[in-house]
């Protein structure tokens, strides 16, 4: 009898731990984690509207979904993050929208030069039907477009001298990405392209490898390019998107209540960031010009005269775009501006 008694109340131990440990489950179960890669620093924009992609996310679920930020490009490059996202190893991912042609050859459109002449212009392109049916182009490649940031418009950062008009790039080497795109951009610009890799820029700018760098204007400051670069020109010769994807194969998963609020909060907290980097550009000229930087942007005669020496990029891409996507794209601009 007393063994019995010993057993029973072994059962009833082994009972309630199960109990607890499957209410312990359960719990952590009801809370699910999605993880969101980006080679943004905590300094910028692009990190911050992920921190608040967290906080509206965890409202609108209320508690039940959560966002971790992996920054600083800890999960590698945006070439790198594009992959594991298709094959479902990441999250998601806010990478720049031009390393998304590859896979999408349309997303060059949006990087093509002089296309817009200010943000609102870049904010409806992405906020209308063609950013809509470039996001649905996504999906047969197992990416889902949850919501567009930006890096912003280009600028060209130099030691040499102030950029007030195309004669003034001659003989300048340029560092620009690695891609035919960006190239042909600052080629047909009038100064000569040097694709080098990011990591490799700054040092190349610092030692005089390159006279000069082309990186988004706004990122500037928090770069601290002011203490390698004399002069910062606005030319503002294209617009780099920065989406928020999501791996394909992880929103199925979620429920249509769960998609919709994901998408909601994602596009919420990208198009915060989009209208916040709009007015850091304009604070950034005072603050650079504290540092001792020269900065400039370019007068309206100057402008057309950059857009018109680019208009052949515009026939070398067209095909690889797709002229009907391209007349489209160029048909909702010239829509805008009759507005």
């Amino acid at each position: 009898m007393k063994v019995q008694r010993v057993l029973r109340r072994l059962c009833v131990v082994s009972l309630c731990f199960i109990c607890l440990v499957a209410f312990s489950v359960s719990g952590a179960q009801a809370v699910k984690e999605i993880k969101v890669a980006t080679v943004a620093l905590p300094e910028t924009l692009l990190y911050q509207c992920l921190v608040k992609w967290q906080s509206v996310l965890a409202e609108r679920s209320g508690g039940e979904l959560k966002v971790k930020i992996l920054g600083r490009g800890v999960m590698g490059g945006d070439r790198e993050m594009i992959e594991a996202c298709r094959l479902g190893t990441l999250d998601t991912a806010v990478v720049s929208g031009s390393v998304l042609s590859p896979i999408v050859p349309q997303f060059i459109m949006i990087s093509l030069p002089y296309l817009f002449n200010n943000h609102d212009e870049a904010n409806a392109f992405l906020d209308g039907p063609v950013g809509q049916k470039l996001f649905e182009m996504l999906e047969p490649t197992d990416l889902v477009g949850l919501g567009w940031a930006t890096w912003s418009f280009r600028g060209i950062w130099n030691n040499v001298r102030p950029i007030t008009k195309p004669e003034d790039l001659k003989g300048l080497k340029l560092r620009c990405l690695e891609t035919p795109l960006d190239m042909s951009i600052t080629t047909h610009m009038g100064a000569i392209g040097t694709p080098m890799a990011w990591s490799e820029a700054l040092l190349g700018l610092r030692q005089g490898t390159v006279d000069g760098i082309t990186t988004t204007y706004g990122l500037g400051y928090p770069l601290k390019l002011y203490e390698i670069a004399k002069y910062a020109t606005r030319t503002k010769h294209y617009y780099e998107s920065a989406p928020l994807i999501m791996s394909k194969k992880l929103f199925d998963k979620f429920s249509p209540k769960e998609q919709k609020i994901i998408k909601e909060s994602g596009a919420e907290a990208l198009l915060w960031a989009r209208k916040e980097q709009a007015q850091f550009d304009d604070k950034s000229k005072a603050l650079l010009e504290e540092k001792g930087v020269k900065v400039n942007s370019l007068t309206p005669k100057a402008f057309a005269a950059f857009r018109e020496l680019t208009k052949d990029v515009y026939v070398q891409f067209r095909f690889k775009v797709g002229p009907e996507f391209m007349d489209e794209a160029l048909a909702f601009i010239e829509s805008l501006r009759k507005k």
